[in-house]
């Protein structure tokens, strides 16, 4: 059963809307309530139990979404055409090697191997297991076999999709630069899997990343643009039907606005939008005003009713937040308009409401993404009128235009050209140094003092000093992460799967030790998980990063870090090939704010022995000590054991992921913590922690944690000798069933 807090703060929305009606508002909270419970229910229902998680199960459907093509591999979602016993209906699958590329809306029989959804939780990081459940999709795995289905049937979906997919070649064929054919890709069907990390990064430092999302922006500009073109041609009718020229413009706006959503995959804003525009149209249509409060609270209501989770998402939030503010700050605008020149005033009304815009979303936007662009306001004052009212329509037209040849091709190109110019543009700006600052998690009353000072700011209110709510934001932002006191030393071991990453900070320094594995996918653990969970941790420098050794686990993503941390020493075991690097071997030793590092293996004449050669480090705090081995096995134990004087330890982190070649009599009995902390992938082929390692480390008075089931794991060794444990998985009803 889902949490009665989730429950309750979902249908507080439900709730809010009809608090207008005011003897409806208990029966509107308890409907929300109990429909929202519901809808939790039922997805949770449509997972996939624990028994046969592994096994393989024989499946048939469609590929129901586009497809996300990477090297010798392809990740789809795949929606089963009948229930099969014990498989969820929506399935995330990855196939590897696949014999022919796989198309959007193609149907195949497959035999799978699931598992139940789980995702890695850091500081900072991504919630795949969130995303999963809110997706609707019960299970994840990948394919052991598979056979086109010839003879499916055709549904509606399935047709659709098959529509927007041909599109997509089209612009592929007409557009020749790939950021151009993304960009345009994005503004035309709402998929966005053609953009890079390269691509992402410089949208979120130029804070344009809305621009290449279908909103209500987008889907009404299209519609204002038809319903003037409508309206306009109507009226040189015969008087007898242009009296209906609104009701037809109305109609023709809103049809316009449907398929353009629909090409976007009728996503959470354009459903939004499309609501709102129904609302306001048919309003006009019966020449009565509809308030925007009313419109947007019907708007969300119907949102909350199609979709209960989505009061979860970010960009429900962002959304609606945005329609609210453009709505306040509009009629603010209006009311000061004075009497100044027209185009001064409208130069300065688009001014205003872009600086209120970007004043208005930022705290959520650091809620969300924990980064905020320096330059959005003015990238956005170019971008936003370039985009609304060029590209937008020009690749709307284009993708309407592209049955027709080669009118369609010429119009594709031009719009590509056009998007190609624009990307260049934001890459030049997103260089910047200047262009964007990372900002720490915060507190929830950070959070709170910053919103209020946001709201402080905002024009529209007549509070006196308002002005002053920029301390507070200022005061937010600035704010530097918590650190350790002197002679305190904070240590998180990251969630990045099979691998290990371990982040060490003092009052004044921070050492990274490992960096993850990269995989053949391209996913790359010290991008996509270790400088996330840096930048979230307020560290924006490293001192030193630590290789224990060459294995790709452990040593994968240590390009992605240094080409962040170019000034960071590396220490690196002697089986790692990296220019510049320090050897790591015992005896070499430094203190950073009071606490001690100190290399304890491998020895300077020991051989380059793979796991055995891992660069083992100790670290002392508080009289606290903290043992790190990488993936020693038994023979560098017993040599560690005997050899090191008072090898004793508080914390170890646990030998090779919990393999049974490791964590020997030896070592556990020398060691004797009180916390074993274990990095291990969930539902390893391999079963780490092995049950009889777990059994010895707890034999030993330990509390054995892992990273599968914690998440990322920090542990603070006080100045006083006292230790805290933080972990950051937390009880929530999309994570069930991993708990």
């Amino acid at each position: 059963m889902p949490g009665l807090v989730a429950c309750s703060l979902l249908s507080v929305s439900v709730a809010g809307i009809v608090l207008a009606v005011r003897w409806l508002a208990p029966v509107g909270a308890l409907v929300g309530f109990l429909w929202t419970c519901l809808a939790i229910e039922a997805r949770l229902a449509d997972r996939l139990e624990a028994p046969p998680e592994g096994r393989e199960v024989s499946v048939s459907g469609w590929v129901d979404g586009f497809p996300r093509h990477s090297e010798q591999q392809a990740a789809f979602s795949f929606r089963l055409a009948s229930p099969a016993a014990g498989v969820p209906s929506r399935l995330r699958l990855t196939w590897y090697e696949p014999e022919a590329r796989i198309e959007p809306g193609s149907a195949w029989r497959l035999t799978v191997r699931l598992k139940t959804p789980h995702g890695l939780l850091n500081p900072g990081g991504f919630d795949f297991e969130r995303w999963l459940f809110l997706e609707g999709y019960g299970a994840s795995g990948y394919v052991r076999d598979a056979a086109a289905w010839t003879d499916a049937p055709v549904t509606l979906g399935r047709w659709w999709l098959k529509v927007r997919a041909r599109l997509e070649r089209r612009i592929g064929e007409a557009i020749a630069d790939p950021s151009g054919a993304a960009l345009v890709t994005a503004l035309t069907i709402g998929e966005r899997h053609a953009f890079s990390d390269a691509h992402w990064s410089g949208l979120r430092r130029t804070g344009t990343s809305h621009l290449v999302a279908i909103s209500g922006l987008h889907v009404g500009l299209v519609s204002a643009l038809v319903f003037f073109l409508v309206r306009r041609l109507w009226l040189h009718l015969p008087a007898a039907a242009a009296v209906f020229d609104i009701e037809v413009a109305a109609a023709m706006s809103f049809m316009s606005a449907a398929v353009y959503a629909a090409l976007a995959g009728f996503s959470l804003p354009t459903q939004r939008a499309l609501i709102m525009l129904m609302i306001a149209l048919l309003g006009l249509s019966l020449r009565r005003s509809i308030p925007m409060p009313a419109g947007m609270s019907v708007a969300l209501l119907f949102v909350i009713l199609w979709d209960p989770f989505a009061a979860v998402s970010a960009s429900f939030w962002l959304s609606f937040m945005a329609v609210a503010l453009l709505w306040q700050l509009g009629e603010v605008r209006v009311v000061n308009a004075g009497t100044s020149p027209r185009l001064r005033r409208a130069i300065g009304r688009l001014v205003g409401v872009q600086w209120g815009l970007s004043v208005g979303l930022m705290p959520f936007v650091v809620m969300f993404f924990h980064e905020l662009s320096l330059i959005a306001p003015l990238v956005n004052l170019v971008a936003i009128p370039t985009f609304s009212f060029v590209l937008i329509p020009m690749a709307f037209i284009a993708s309407l235009s592209s049955i027709v040849e080669p009118l369609g091709e010429i119009m594709l190109a031009l719009a590509g050209a056009l998007a190609a110019q624009l990307w260049a543009g934001l890459e030049l700006a997103a260089r910047s140094p200047w262009a964007a600052m990372s900002v720490p998690q915060l507190h929830p009353a950070w959070m709170s003092m910053m919103l209020a000072g946001a709201a402080a700011v905002l024009p529209g209110h007549p509070l006196p000093g308002r002005y002053l709510g920029w301390i507070a934001v200022i005061a937010v932002l600035t704010r530097p992460a918590p650190r350790p006191d002197d002679a305190g030393l904070r240590m998180t071991m990251l969630d990045v799967g099979h691998g290990l990453a371990v982040v060490l900070r003092t009052r004044d320094h921070a050492l990274l030790y490992d960096t993850g594995a990269r995989y053949r996918s391209g996913f790359d653990s010290g991008a996509e998980l270790v400088l996330p969970a840096l930048r979230a941790m307020g560290i924006a420098a490293l001192d030193a990063i630590v290789v224990s050794h060459a294995d790709n686990d452990h040593a994968g993503g240590l390009a992605a870090v240094v080409e962040m941390f170019p000034d960071a020493r590396v220490i690196a075991g002697p089986d790692v090939a990296w220019p510049g690097s320090a050897v790591c071997e015992r005896g070499h030793s430094w203190l950073w704010d009071g606490v001690g590092f100190d290399v304890l293996h491998p020895h300077r004449d020991d051989p380059a022995l793979g796991n055995d050669s891992s660069c083992v480090l100790r670290i002392s705090a508080g009289g606290r000590t903290v043992l790190i081995t990488g993936d020693i096995e038994a023979r560098a134990e017993r040599a560690l054991a005997a050899e090191v004087p008072g090898l004793r330890a508080d914390v170890v982190v646990v030998p090779h992921h919990g393999s049974a070649t490791s964590s020997t009599a030896a070592l556990t009995a020398t060691v004797r913590p009180s916390l074993a902390l274990v990095s291990a992938a969930y539902g390893n082929r391999w079963g780490f922690p092995k049950p009889a390692v777990r059994a010895a480390w707890e034999d030993a008075g330990a509390r054995v944690l892992v990273t599968s089931t914690s998440g990322a794991i920090t542990v603070e060794l006080e100045p006083s000798g006292s230790i805290t444990l933080e972990t950051l998985r937390s009880r929530r009803y999309w994570r069930a069933a991993a708990l």
